[in-house]
């Protein structure tokens, strides 16, 4: 692995809507604000996806500053509507960035996107001179959304973004794992194929349960995505020379409490505390953009100091799994 390092992180994120008003609005229930434990979600109203990003990767340049190289590429990732139909995102990303003529690229690879793109691009950074820009943005209000009951998490809309640099930065990657089960794609369209004119809001649970029945049975499949999960973090701890005790913080999708505490616990024995759970449950799940929004949030704050080392971890439907650990080198 070359030496790769981060040298920028910025985010875009729009004001709140707390559970409490969200419930008064009757598009959330007090019996899941309960379970869930999610504060608030953050919500936009008139930038749409790719603007967020573009503004989250203005603030990333900025940041890294004008000793990282030039930049590369720009992959820009996604869970939903980008804006328009039949078009692609990243070129708009980049034209309001790293400039009209960088090579720019549409990652969709559902929550594990924007990590997933840390594993393409790092291809781009042969050397110090080389840098990519990584985006992600996302806007949860289209009808076929329910944006407080998202798949096992609520929704929210907002942008983020990272320099990587072979130049240097605040954070050196140290580990960087991708691992794949695609036996597992169907779940996310119920085993079934449709029409895209179906404008009715996804139920998430419902095409799980199909998929479940005609496919993988459930336990089954949540065996295959742990055994998968557990071999992915056994290699990004190791390839780092840690081990889950030595990590600082744990930056997951921002799910729910009782989910993000299982998944702590089972995959690296670590209380809820030692993750981004906190900040994670006011902003809400912002699609790919969970994990630079966490990052940026414990860079900002000096909640970590050089030699901190700090688990950046994602997932897809697909399934795809990508982690990362960073070291902390400098403060920003």
């Amino acid at each position: 692995m070359n030496d790769l390092y981060v040298a920028g992180v910025g985010v875009y994120l729009p004001s709140r809507q707390t559970a409490a008003e969200a419930i008064a609005a009757g598009h959330y229930d007090a019996e899941s604000a309960a379970a869930d434990e999610v504060e608030s979600a953050c919500v936009e109203t008139e930038l749409y996806p790719a603007e967020m990003a573009a503004a989250a990767g203005r603030d990333a340049l900025a940041m890294a500053g004008d000793q990282i190289g030039t930049v590369r590429a720009v992959f820009h990732s996604y869970v939903d509507y980008q804006g328009a139909r039949y078009w692609q995102a990243a070129p708009y990303v980049a034209r309001h960035t790293a400039g009209a003529s960088v090579p720019s690229f549409d990652v969709v690879q559902e929550c594990n996107g924007a990590m997933g793109s840390l594993e393409l691009a790092r291809r781009f950074v042969t050397g110090p001179d080389d840098a990519v820009l990584v985006t992600a943005g996302d806007r949860f209000d289209n009808p076929w959304v329910r944006r407080w009951y998202g798949d096992q998490s609520v929704l929210a809309d907002g942008g983020s973004a990272v320099v990587l640099s072979g130049a240097g930065g605040f954070a050196r990657v140290r580990s960087l794992i991708t691992l794949a089960e695609n036996s597992l794609e169907g779940e996310a369209r119920g085993g079934e194929f449709g029409s895209g004119g179906d404008l009715s809001p996804v139920d998430f649970d419902a095409m799980r349960g199909r998929f479940h029945q005609t496919d993988v049975p459930m336990l089954e499949h949540y065996s295959r995505m742990e055994a998968l999960l557990h071999e992915c973090l056994g290699k990004v701890l190791a390839e780092a020379g840690t081990t889950a005790d030595g990590l600082a913080y744990v930056i997951p999708v921002v799910t729910t409490r009782w989910r993000t505490q299982i998944q702590l616990d089972r995959m690296l024995g670590l209380p809820i505390e030692r993750s981004t759970w906190e900040f994670g449950r006011t902003t809400g799940h912002i699609g790919t953009a969970d994990q630079f929004i966490g990052l940026h949030h414990l860079i900002t704050t000096g909640k970590v100091r050089p030699g901190d080392r700090v688990l950046l971890l994602g997932g897809g439907t697909g399934y795809t799994v990508t982690a990362a650990v960073l070291e902390i080198v400098e403060e920003r």
